[in-house]
């Protein structure tokens, strides 16, 4: 930061008169102090001034340190010193002191790799020191992605303990965190919510459109998480943080190239990234893309169930292909129909602006291409495929969202980040069954406006307060038609008799709107004691209408709803020593209902979700509580969990009857799409209880060896009306064995999964009790067998050639077992040889 010289004048004017005239003296003596330029260094995360940093010139003849305000002097170097700034814990930075006018005299200094586990960016959306959290937060760093290679960004996830993932498609992937799926758990991408309002309850594929190449760490949190990010956070809150340029870096240009590939998927994945740096300004630029083939199941069938998920035929249709009935697959384990293909690209530009402030532009494209729906086209009815075509259409995702960091450095106001965003989203269902010529669409068009502003207010030794705001707006367009088919033998000519149908959402629009303001307090009360405190106002509105030509209910033309809910935190985090931490948090959230929930028509095995206009928010209480053991030296380290989460008014599906249809005389059924269905809706079916706990254990053996393993409990009371609750796996984890060396780095990795019998499965269908084993009603009831146990083994390797070529192989299931993972629509893949490589320049 430059100072203003001060400049003292002083002048004297001295008179002397004489007989022979008047003559005028002037004496000026000018005096000027050097011109004393401070400079300030701060942490790039943080923006908090760094204090005891050491600068040095190149001969380290001139030194100097910065003060508590993190300032040194800058006129004790001169102007050809290279001065090198260095600070346990962060990366060592070298400036002349051009280059530090040019950054305003603000040096920023980037945590060392191995320091920013020590930081947790998503839980009051700013910076914290972990330790000093109460809430279980999971990190997943860069480098960790590099070695792990996930094929995509919902894969991603599986590399924090205690995420599961459920898969209906090979295009899918919804996570689920304590019990909580979907919409219940919130996506959120460079600080920008990416859960809209056409986000469903069932099962999501949304985190796919997330390229795991480009990012930088994702944060999990877990838990009730409302007060930073309001709706939708009941299980907790999955943040994405894509790679950001760095400004000024130590080199100007500098890119990625990396290719994997995936046996068992015939998955290929192609990614390059390039960023450029100068003194005020840097671009970061990524594009990928990825290829899927048919998935090949594991042939050792363990489990006992012989013909389980073999797909003896399959629908060969296509847009353009016709085949009356279904196809012989002359491999039963490889799963047609769950090949597609996608395309992402991320573009970064950050500007150093006058008075200490920055500017981000922030652009991402994710496109796909049509992506078949497996469960449903492997659907059978009376014995035979039931589809001849079902697919989503080319999934798009777009963000545009500008950003501006200041830093005022005042009392009320040290620093803040205001964050615009545009989002436009676009779905698509295609279906038609086998014995029909008519193919039905269904299209969703969804905008989202939003503004973010998240602040600090100056930090002191002790305390620190997080506040900011939100606005969101949700703009949704449905559309809904079916057409014949023009074939020849087995080609489509064309599309004729275009039709309207009833659309999946309001047909004359809907409207969803979020506002909301929050507020974080943190308190050292001493060394070893943080509480916090936090406290969020939301308020929602939906309108929805429907146009005549597409109502299932007479009655229901539009519907309005307002919400508002007052959310909070507790916490405590208690460090008795250096190596040992106690935390008690209690929180609650809540989520409004959105479009989905309460103006959705989807038809599923007979089933026909309707709008229900009366459905008011659902509520959790969470109480968690947990000890870590962290010593330095890292030779033995923990953390146990537990937690309870009580519902309130929770959402699930119930039988409803639209009193004014009169298709059928069941009051139960109505005629849709030509078929006879059961009615039913989503309704306040009252409360429930979820709880369970977590372990996450690390041993280092020696210097070469280290083991981990993670452990997952997960429990729920049967509610009275809907009976158990839906996404609860008993238990699941794994264990991991590493072998370090230089260069070279393995791993032996377990994972598994408990069984679920059927009577534990939610009556709604979410959990997909017949995609598991069929068996005879006289071993079960249902007709079905439940989900089987399984456990898992994979060899990872990588090897690193030199500072710029990484080469990774990894042999995936190692016993090619087959499974399903719980609630999931298709078989995992079996034994895979994974290869890759990574080269920077």
């Amino acid at each position: 930061m430059d100072f203003l010289a001060r400049n003292r004048s002083r002048f004297c004017t001295k008179f002397s008169l004489s007989s022979f005239g008047l003559s005028l003296v002037f004496i000026l003596s000018f005096q000027s102090s050097a011109l004393a330029q401070s400079v300030t260094v701060i942490d790039a995360f943080t923006q908090q001034p760094l204090e005891q940093v050491m600068i040095t010139n190149q001969t380290k003849e001139r030194y100097a340190t910065t003060n508590d305000q993190g300032r040194f002097e800058l006129d004790q170097f001169v102007e050809e010193d290279q001065l090198s700034f260095q600070m346990m814990g962060y990366e060592k930075t070298t400036l002349n002191r051009k280059e530090i006018g040019l950054q305003d005299h603000v040096v920023a200094l980037f945590l060392d790799e191995k320091m920013l586990g020590e930081i947790v960016l998503s839980v009051a959306r700013t910076a914290a020191q972990s330790q000093k959290i109460a809430e279980r937060v999971s990190l997943i760093d860069k480098n960790t992605i590099q070695k792990e290679s996930p094929t995509t960004g919902a894969d991603l996830l599986l590399l924090a303990p205690g995420v599961r993932l459920q898969k209906s498609q090979g295009g899918g992937g919804s996570p689920v965190l304590r019990g909580f799926e979907a919409n219940r758990v919130l996506l959120v991408v460079d600080g920008i919510r990416m859960n809209n309002a056409i986000y469903r309850s069932g099962h999501l594929q949304n985190a796919i459109t997330v390229d795991p190449n480009s990012i930088e760490r994702v944060e999990v949190i877990y838990g009730a998480s409302s007060v930073g990010y309001g709706s939708d956070a009941l299980g907790g809150v999955v943040h994405y943080y894509t790679k950001t340029p760095k400004i000024n870096n130590k080199k100007a240009m500098q890119s990625v190239v990396s290719s994997n590939y995936n046996s068992a998927q015939n998955a290929f994945i192609q990614h390059f990234e390039t960023e450029a740096s100068f003194r005020q300004w840097a671009s970061f630029s990524s594009v990928s893309y990825s290829s899927f083939g048919d998935i090949r199941m594991g042939k050792n069938r363990q489990h006992g169930y012989e013909d389980w998920g073999l797909v003896n035929t399959y629908s060969a249709n296509s847009e353009t292909a016709y085949f009356a009935t279904p196809s012989t697959n002359s491999n039963p384990n490889i799963q047609k129909n769950s090949g597609y293909s996608q395309v992402d690209f991320l573009q970064k530009f950050v500007v150093n602006l006058p008075g200490e402030s920055q500017f981000l532009l922030n652009l991402q494209f994710s496109n796909s291409s049509n992506i078949p729906r497996f469960d449903k086209l492997n659907e059978a009815r009376e014995g035979s495929l039931r589809f001849a075509e079902w697919h989503y259409g080319p999934q798009k995702r777009l963000l545009i969202s500008p950003q501006l960091k200041l830093f005022p450095r005042k009392k009320l106001l040290y620093k803040g980040t205001i964050t615009g965003a545009f989002q436009q989203v676009e779905e698509a269902r295609i279906k038609r069954n086998f014995g029909s010529l008519s193919r039905e669409s269904q299209n969703e068009a969804v905008d989202v406006f939003s503004i973010n502003g998240d602040f600090e207010m100056a930090k002191t030794e002790r305390f620190s307060v997080a506040y900011g705001f939100e606005w969101v707006h949700n703009r949704i367009e449905s559309n809904a038609f079916a057409v014949d088919l023009q074939i020849a033998n087995n080609t489509i000519l064309g599309e004729e008799n275009k039709r309207m149908i009833p659309t999946r959402y309001p047909s004359d629009g809907s409207r969803y709107t979020i506002v909301a303001a929050y507020g974080n307090f943190r308190y050292d009360l001493n060394d070893k004691t943080t509480v916090a405190l936090g406290t969020r106002l939301t308020n929602t509105q939906l309108d929805a209408a429907w146009n005549d030509a597409a109502l299932i209910n007479s009655q229901l033309n539009s519907v309005k709803a307002k919400n508002t809910a007052i959310t909070g935190s507790f916490s405590l985090a208690y460090r008795p020593t250096q190596n040992w931490r106690l935390n008690l948090l209690g929180s609650s959230g809540f989520r409004s209902p959105n479009i989905d929930d309460l103006g959705k028509i989807r038809e599923n095995k007979g089933m026909l979700l309707v709008p229900n206009p009366n459905l008011k928010p659902e509520f959790v209480y969470t109480v968690d509580g947990g000890i870590a053991y962290h010593p330095k030296d890292k030779a033995v380290n923990f953390n146990l969990r537990f937690y309870h989460s009580s519902l309130r008014d929770y959402i699930g599906r119930m039988a409803y009857s639209i009193a004014t249809d009169s298709s059928t005389l069941a009051a139960s059924t109505i005629m849709f799409s030509d078929e006879v269905v059961t009615t039913q809706a989503n309704a306040n079916i009252g409360n429930g209880r979820i709880y369970g706990f977590s372990f996450e254990g690390g041993w280092r053996i020696n210097e070469l060896l280290s083991a981990t393993a993670q452990f997952t409990h997960t429990a729920a009371a049967e509610n009275a009306m809907l009976g158990p609750l839906p996404s609860i796996l008993p238990y699941y984890g794994g264990v991991d064995l590493r072998y370090t060396k230089e260069k070279v780095s393995l791993s032996l990795r377990q994972r598994f999964n408990s069984s679920k019998s059927p009577e534990e499965y939610s009556l709604g269908g979410e959990d997909g009790l017949e995609e598991t084993p069929a068996v005879s009603t006289s071993v079960d009831p249902s007709g079905f067998a439940g989900s089987p146990s399984w456990a898992t083994y994979s060899l990872l390797a990588q090897f690193k050639v030199n500072e710029n070529l990484r080469l990774n192989a990894t042999l995936e299931n190692i016993f090619d077992l087959h499974y399903r993972s719980f609630a999931s629509g298709i078989s995992a893949p079996g034994r895979s040889l994974n290869l890759g490589g990574r080269y920077q320049f």
